[in-house]
């Protein structure tokens, strides 16, 4: 009887990580959608290209949000991470910050300018979820 009760237990136990493991995802999944990057395009360009350039460049000491060097700094974080350092943007000041939705809409830009293809849904702001996609630098094969 102990000895069923512990298999049992064992399965479940497996088939709860590895429930787990599924839920994590990489942002080549599709993460988000065309209309909320173009959304975000235009929140860039009105609330982030004066620091970090039209073409997602970098400025001075803001660094490139698009290309090889933000692939190498971001590549293994959680978009969680990378939406909360958005959060603390402009570090000069706070009443210029974007909301939460319009964060997640401009990391959808920055998806986009970054090659990572669209999907069918939106992106959520759900700090949860955000944890659970992986930002990879090249896509999984």
């Amino acid at each position: 009887m102990l000895r069923r009760a512990l298999w049992v237990a064992g399965l479940t136990l497996l088939a709860v990580s590895g429930a787990l493991a599924q839920d994590k995802k990489s942002v080549w999944a599709g993460v988000y959608d065309a209309k909320q990057a173009a959304r975000g395009a235009e929140l860039y360009t009105r609330a982030c290209a004066s620091c970090h350039g039209q073409d997602l460049e970098g400025i001075e000491q803001a660094p490139p949000l698009a290309g090889g060097t933000f692939a190498q700094r971001w590549d293994g974080s959680t978009l969680k991470k990378l939406v909360e350092r958005m959060e603390e943007m402009p570090p000069d000041d706070p009443n210029k910050r974007l909301s939460d939705q319009q964060n997640i809409d401009v990391l959808a830009f920055l998806l986009s300018a970054n090659k990572i293809p669209a999907g069918a849904v939106a992106l959520d702001a759900d700090r949860n979820g955000l944890a659970q996609i992986t930002f990879l630098a090249t896509k999984p094969k």
